[in-house]
C-alpha cells in the first residue's frame, strides 16, 4: 500500500510571485511565438480576447473612480507578480507608476526581445489599459521612458 503525503506550502511570497511571473510570461511568450506563425489576424484576435477578459475583471470589481482602478491594477501587479508599483491621485484623476514590472522582466528573461518587439509589446500593453479605461468611462494618458511606465486615468 502506498502512503500519500500532503504537500505543505514552503515558498515565501517573493518566490510565489517570482514563479507566477515566470509561468505567466512563459505562456504569453509561447502564445505570441505561435501566433506569429499564424499571422496578423490571430494576434489581433488573441489581444482582443485577452483585453475583454481584463475589462470584465475590472468591471466585476465595481470600479467607479480612477483611484479605484489605479489601486486595483497596482494591487494585482504587486500581489501576483511582486512588481514595484505606486498609486497617486483621487476620485477624478489617478496614476499608476510601475517602478519595476516583474511580468515584463520575466518575459524579457525568457525571451530576449528586439527593440521592435519591445515597442510592439509596450504598445499592446498601453492599448489594453486604454481599452479598459474607455470601457469603464475614463480617459487614459500613458507616459513611458526606458525605466518607468506610468498610466493616468481621469474621469
Amino acid at each position: 500500500m502506498t502512503t500519500a503525503t500532503k504537500v505543505e506550502k514552503k515558498w515565501d511570497t517573493k518566490k510565489v510571485q517570482e514563479r507566477t511571473s515566470e509561468v505567466l510570461a512563459s505562456m504569453l511568450v509561447s502564445a505570441y511565438q505561435a501566433l506569429s506563425k499564424a499571422g496578423g489576424e490571430a494576434h489581433v484576435e488573441f489581444n482582443k480576447l485577452l483585453t475583454e477578459h481584463k475589462v470584465n475583471h475590472y468591471k466585476q470589481l465595481g470600479i467607479k473612480t480612477p483611484i479605484e482602478l489605479a489601486h486595483a491594477i497596482a494591487e494585482n501587479d504587486h500581489n501576483l507578480f511582486g512588481s514595484e508599483v505606486e498609486v497617486s491621485g483621487d476620485d477624478k484623476k489617478a496614476t499608476v507608476k510601475w517602478n519595476s514590472c516583474n511580468m515584463w522582466n520575466a518575459c524579457e528573461k525568457l525571451h530576449k526581445f528586439t527593440p521592435e518587439q519591445q515597442a510592439k509589446m509596450g504598445d499592446q500593453c498601453m492599448n489594453t489599459w486604454k481599452t479598459i479605461a474607455t470601457d469603464l468611462g475614463f480617459k487614459f494618458e500613458p507616459s513611458t521612458d526606458k525605466e518607468v511606465w506610468q498610466v493616468t486615468f481621469t474621469k
